[in-house]
């Protein structure tokens, strides 16, 4: 089945396209975020590595001069203060292996303030040799007084010197606490900012899967949907027409779904129409007549079925022409419909001959209605300029039986139109057997047969 497309249908684009751009987006979001995730990771490698080869060991370098610083005043006071030559020169010693150790190299004002404390160790070393050697002895008065004022004033200096040492073992423990704490605060910093990006990275992640699943539901999933909701409809036998979708692919399954619709629908309406009237041809009354017949079966409901057939019909197509005779038929179903009951039924079963069922008839009423149909054809053909006048018969059953068979209701109702033609045309007929029923159940109720 060919897909009818207007020249006016917009050019829609391919669902191809939908989900090329889908990917892209999602592999873009990936990339990008693994990207700044690997980047800085990296920078966070880096950092620990700067760390460990040059941070951590100007902050084991910082420690070391502390150590060093007090043990500098430690030796300093052994000097100073020591009863012995040997261990004063021991100790001496000791201090000048500290004052020219490499790890005060980091600090200018360290290592010259360390040298200076040594020099002035230096310079106690040897006035506390004199003084603890034989030599003093042999000084003069004079020469032993300025010695010993000499030692008290280095004495001085060095506890001057002593607390220069001090602050500055503190200003090098307090620079490398700091230098500890900024590389800690750095690492922290970066793996902080790693956790954010990582966090950011799944929740955009689970935007994009959101944005995706929803084109998916809107563009793809919902059409098709929709097909096969009309699909099902189409199969039931309801009307159910899909919208048009954005997509070119999903919009022809939705035309040709459309298409496909009306197509059953014109072939339903030729299998089951008459052509000419549009009343229920004969095996699709035959359908609803069984359907309404169960109906009354099971809800124990009253139901009447009237034949009619329009009197000497032939000698119209043959007075008048086909033509007209058709014009007679369309003209004669449009005056019956019209005065229908919305539940009734209306076939025609070949030529003039047309079948009526009337739900929750009983067959005085059945009577009665199917006499107001005699008379409005009756009047309306007479008053008509297209149509000759003519005038009907009618043959009227009602169900009685349980057991009742829609053949055998038509074929009763038949007979009493048959009987009505042969009774002189142009009258309405109950069946004997509706007859019979109807004065057993109301023996008073009159045969109206006019």
């Amino acid at each position: 089945m060919s897909i009818n497309m207007s020249h006016s249908d917009p050019v829609r684009p391919r669902i191809k396209k939908l989900l090329l751009r889908l990917t892209i987006l999602l592999v873009v979001f990936v990339i990008s975020t693994a990207a700044v995730v690997l980047t800085m990771h990296s920078a966070s490698l880096a950092l620990t590595e700067d760390s460990q080869e040059h941070l951590l060991p100007a902050i084991h370098e910082h420690q070391r001069a502390a150590i060093n610083l007090e043990r500098l005043e430690r030796m300093g006071d052994l000097v100073l203060y020591g009863g012995n030559v040997t261990l004063i020169r021991k100790n001496a010693l000791a201090a000048q292996v500290l004052a020219f150790q490499p790890s005060f190299h980091f600090s200018p004002v360290a290592k010259e303030t360390v040298r200076a404390a040594f020099e002035l160790l230096r310079e106690v070393r040897r006035t506390r040799q004199i003084l603890l050697s034989s030599q003093f002895e042999r000084l003069s008065d004079i020469e032993q007084r300025n010695l010993l004022l000499l030692d008290k004033s280095l004495q001085v200096r060095w506890s001057e010197y002593k607390q220069e040492l001090f602050e500055l073992q503190n200003k090098i423990i307090s620079d490398a606490t700091s230098l500890q704490e900024k590389n800690m605060q750095q690492i922290t910093a970066t793996n902080n900012m790693i956790l954010v990006v990582a966090g950011t990275g799944m929740s955009l992640l689970l935007v994009v899967i959101v944005i995706i699943g929803y084109s998916l539901y809107k563009h793809l999933i919902t059409p098709v949907t929709e097909a096969s909701k009309a699909l099902l409809a189409l199969e039931q036998g309801k009307a159910f027409s899909p919208a048009p979708a954005r997509y070119q692919e999903l919009n022809n399954i939705h035309q040709a779904v459309a298409n496909l619709s009306t197509t059953l629908n014109k072939l339903h309406t030729m299998a089951t129409r008459d052509s000419l009237t549009g009343c229920a041809n004969r095996g699709y009354f035959m359908e609803l007549a069984q359907k309404a017949l169960s109906k009354v079966h099971r809800q124990n409901l009253q139901m009447a079925i009237v034949m009619l057939d329009i009197d000497h019909f032939k000698k119209v197509n043959d007075q008048y022409g086909h033509a007209v005779g058709d014009d007679t038929l369309q003209l004669t179903t449009k005056w019956i419909q019209a005065s229908l009951p919305e539940n009734a039924i209306i076939g025609r079963l070949g030529g003039e001959e047309f079948a009526l069922i009337l739900p929750e008839m009983n067959a005085q009423q059945a009577v009665n209605f199917s006499e107001s149909i005699r008379k409005k054809i009756a009047e309306n053909s007479s008053d008509s300029s297209t149509v000759p006048a003519i005038t009907v018969s009618l043959g009227v059953q009602v169900v009685r039986e349980p057991t009742d068979e829609i053949d055998t209701l038509l074929s009763q109702a038949d007979k009493a139109l048959y009987e009505a033609k042969t009774g002189g045309r142009n009258r309405v007929i109950l069946s004997k057997e509706s007859n019979a029923k109807e004065s057993e159940e109301s023996p008073q109720n009159e045969k109206t047969t006019q």
